[in-house]
């Protein structure tokens, strides 16, 4: 049986994932596009298409999801289920679910996930799931947390918190730590230079985010989750395939 392989459309990061195992990916590349712009579109649909033929050089047929990017946008939507025979349209309440399956996978003690993408954040606990419609590259002017339950082991996943633990050098992560890490941003962004130019740009929107949900609901820290939303979509494609995590 061939390798599950995922192709995940994240508003401003997609993935390949092609594994038979997932601790043990055959293939695992992210490339950084802002699909809110033009050009960012066009890029990813020539990447898409060469991720399709790495794919099936595996034997593999991709599947293809997208996020919120993908919703606004009927076009880029029809563009990619024309180079994807296999595409799920995912809610975001759906998104969210495909997340925490991921990350509680990993540690059964996990009991709520923070996913910040690029186009929207998806808060979910035992209880249920809200899908919040602004994120790193697509703000809004107010952010309407709902009423969110006190959480023993909070895990969040994402561009913005992986940047933020690599910065601090450690996994889990406080609100001290995103506000240093915004200074820093701010007044000293040579110290940035590697990092890739949207992530960079987007960047201070995602710690605003984090910032405004530890506001919100004062959890003390955060415990980062090297999975997502890919992941998850791999679990979901494997059931039934006697495919191992």
């Amino acid at each position: 049986m061939p390798p599950a392989a995922i192709i995940k459309i994240g508003s401003t990061s997609s993935t390949l994932l092609v594994a038979e195992r997932l601790s043990q990916p055959l293939v695992r590349d992210q490339r950084l596009f802002n699909l809110f712009e033009a050009e960012g579109q066009r890029a990813l649909l020539g990447q898409v298409a060469d991720w399709r033929r790495v794919a099936r050089d595996y034997g593999s047929e991709p599947i293809g999801a997208g996020g919120e990017a993908v919703r606004q946008c009927a076009a880029l939507a029809d563009a990619l289920r024309s180079l994807l025979a296999d595409w799920w349209d995912l809610s975001g309440d759906a998104e969210g679910r495909l997340a925490w399956m991921a990350v509680s996978a990993e540690d059964a003690h996990t009991d709520g996930v923070l996913d910040i993408g690029g186009g929207s954040t998806e808060i979910v606990t035992r209880t249920g799931v809200a899908s919040l419609p602004w994120g790193a590259a697509h703000q809004a002017p107010h952010m309407d947390w709902p009423e969110l339950p006190t959480l023993t082991n909070p895990a969040a996943v994402g561009g913005t918190v992986s940047a933020l633990a690599a910065w601090c050098g450690r996994d889990r992560v406080s609100r001290k730590d995103a506000r240093a890490l915004a200074d820093a941003l701010e007044t000293n962004p040579g110290q940035f230079e590697s990092l890739d130019p949207l992530r960079r740009r987007i960047l201070p929107g995602g710690l605003a985010v984090l910032e405004s949900l530890w506001d919100r609901t004062g959890w003390p820290w955060l415990r980062i989750s090297r999975r997502g939303l890919t992941e998850g979509l791999w679990l979901a494609a494997s059931l039934g395939r006697g495919v191992q995590p």
